[in-house]
Parts: structure tokens; C-alpha cells; sequence
């Protein structure tokens, strides 16, 4: 059986869903008690409750043989979380463990990435003396942070993120694609790290065109400078109007990404793949369909 952490999360579900399509036994683990609903879509078994119990994750990991681990999104001690899953799949005899990181985690100003980089080396430290077989993916900017429909239905796209630097991006399902590929290759994937990005490098006006093109809409890009960027559609992102380490995170992140931009390499995913990465394109045009 495999666990997959965060599995009521964008990232975990898709990632849930893969895994059950290539016929793997989930068990789904979630602090989100609406995680039950993974049930009606193919996993075996559901635990709800938090990360940061000990006593929790090492039932999560009792008779496990691999991990897909997805940390949480913007929380303060989600290194300490990883770390802690860790350690309980080592002493609870899981065999692989692939943790779901980030692409560039040494950056110092992006928070979330300097977490995930500590998550990293402890991974690859107890990996290394333990000779285990683990795999690092380092996922980047996913086109999913596009809110299609909702730009569609308001033709207001808002955007903290400059709009005319170009910035790279990956499509969930092909993260959550090559997490299947690699729980499925034994050690194969034994001791990697793999960056994650797609095709797609595109600005925020490049994206906007590309929204009118494809809906028939007109649509108005809205750029929010740092004084006024928790204003409007940001007022919680990320949970940030009531969490002070998730609005310096996404502070960071709006810095980095006006000062500086944010890209990588497609080769490692379409290595990984066999084929080519799914397009912003494609992510739009099937976020329409379900329109």
C-alpha cells in the first residue's frame, strides 16, 4: 500500500488520482476531514489528522511500503512536518519514499523553498546512511495558479506577479504522472533529484491573450503593487491576511517574481514522460470544457 500525504490538496489529489489509476492501494491522509470523500474515488483507506502528531503519522505509516509525500502549502513548520514523515516511514520499514519539494529551493527569498530545501537534506542525509530508496521531484510554478473560470466569469485577471516578465510553469498532472512513473520503477529512481518544468514560458499579458483567444471573452488584466497587494482577490491568499509566516512567504514570492522572474529546463519532465509536457494551452482549454 502507499501513503500520499496532503491528499485532499490540488497537488495530493491529483497525485491520489494517479496512483489509483495505475492501480496502486492508497491510503489518503489528509487534516481535511472532507478527505473521506477520496474514497468514492478509488482509495483504499483514509486518515484524518495532523502532520505534526508523531503518534498519528506512525499509524499513517503502518503497513506502507511507499510514500508520495505533499507538504502543505504556505505553514510556518512544514519542514519540521517532512522531516517528521520521514523519519516515522524509516523506523515503520517503508521502502521508497518520494518527496514532492519545489524547483530552485535554494532561492533565500522565497521561504517555502528554504523549508523544502531543509526537508531535502535531511531526505538525503538519512537516505545516503540508510542506503533508501528515495526520489526528490522539485515541481515549479503550476499552471493551475491560473484561475480560468474565474477570470472568464469576471474578466478581471489579477495578478500580484508582474505582467509583461515571463515566467515558467508545469501542469499538475504531469507532476503527479511522473510521481506514478517513478513509484512504479523500483530503484530506478534511487537517489534523484528531478526538476520539474514544462514547455510553457509565457507572461501574465502573454496569458491573458491566450484567455481571449481561446473563450471569446474579454479579459482585463489587473496588476496589484506591494502596498495594495492583499487587496481584492488576495485579501486571503494562501490564508496570508491572518498568518504572518504565509504573508511573508507570498511576499517573497511577489518579489522574486517581479525582481527577477522564475524559470527552468522542460527536458528532465519530457525525459521523464517520453513525451511532450502539457502546454498553458492545454490546461486552459480544458479548464473550459468543465465551464
Amino acid at each position: 500500500m502507499i501513503l500520499v500525504t496532503s491528499a485532499f490538496g490540488r497537488v495530493g489529489h491529483a497525485v491520489t488520482t494517479e496512483l489509483i489509476k495505475r492501480g496502486f492501494r492508497v491510503r489518503a491522509t489528509d487534516i481535511n476531514p472532507m478527505t473521506e470523500e477520496l474514497l468514492e474515488e478509488g482509495a483504499a483507506e483514509v486518515m484524518t489528522g495532523d502532520a505534526r502528531d508523531r503518534d498519528f503519522m506512525m499509524k499513517c505509516m503502518e503497513g506502507i511500503e511507499q510514500v508520495a509525500y505533499v507538504p502543505p502549502v504556505m505553514v510556518y513548520d512544514e519542514d519540521e512536518m517532512a522531516i517528521l514523515a520521514m523519519d516515522c516511514a524509516m523506523k515503520a520499514g517503508v521502502r521508497q519514499f518520494v518527496q514532492l519539494s519545489v524547483c530552485h529551493p535554494g532561492l533565500s527569498g522565497l521561504l517555502q523553498h528554504t523549508k523544502k530545501l531543509i526537508a531535502e537534506e535531511h531526505l538525503k542525509l538519512m537516505g545516503f546512511q540508510n542506503d533508501w530508496n528515495f526520489t526528490i521531484l522539485q515541481p515549479l510554478h503550476y499552471t493551475s495558479n491560473v484561475p480560468v473560470r474565474a477570470i472568464v466569469e469576471t474578466g478581471i485577471y489579477e495578478n500580484f506577479k508582474p505582467l509583461d516578465r515571463k515566467l515558467g510553469y508545469v501542469d499538475v498532472r504531469d507532476v503527479a504522472e511522473v510521481t506514478g512513473i517513478v513509484l512504479s520503477s523500483g530503484e530506478k529512481h534511487k537517489f534523484a533529484t528531478y526538476e520539474l518544468c514544462g514547455s510553457s514560458y509565457l507572461s501574465v499579458n502573454e496569458i491573458a491573450d491566450m484567455l481571449r483567444s481561446l473563450s471569446g471573452k474579454r479579459i482585463e488584466t489587473v496588476w496589484r503593487d506591494r502596498d495594495h497587494m492583499f487587496d481584492g482577490a488576495f485579501h486571503n491568499f494562501c490564508n496570508s491576511a491572518n498568518d504572518s509566516y504565509a504573508r511573508s512567504a507570498v511576499l517573497g514570492i511577489r518579489d522574486t517574481y517581479n525582481d527577477y522572474g522564475f524559470a527552468a529546463n522542460k527536458n528532465v519532465l519530457e525525459w521523464l514522460l517520453g513525451r511532450p509536457s502539457r502546454t498553458m494551452e492545454d490546461y486552459i482549454r480544458d479548464e473550459l470544457e468543465k465551464s
